[in-house]
């Protein structure tokens, strides 16, 4: 779909609506490959909690929505 949004868009046939949905997937894909490859630097366990405390200080996003949603209470087995 995000594909398909962004060579309709280079046609001048997206939407606005379209557009906003494709960047979001976009930015998604984006943080999944930044945590992948910050996952296996050498001494990532000292790394991660530093850049994930610089980021929250700077009001940057750095985890992806499918990580945020499995912390939902409403998520949890019982």
């Amino acid at each position: 779909m995000m594909l398909d949004t962004y060579i309709r868009y280079t046609e001048g046939q997206a939407t606005d609506a379209e557009m906003r949905e494709a960047n979001m997937q976009f930015q998604n894909i984006l943080k999944n490959l930044g945590l992948g490859i910050l996952l296996i630097l050498p001494f990532s366990p000292i790394t991660l909690p530093y850049i994930f405390s610089k980021a929250k200080e700077h009001n940057i996003d750095l985890i992806p929505n499918w990580y945020k949603s499995l912390s939902n209470d409403d998520d949890r087995l019982e």
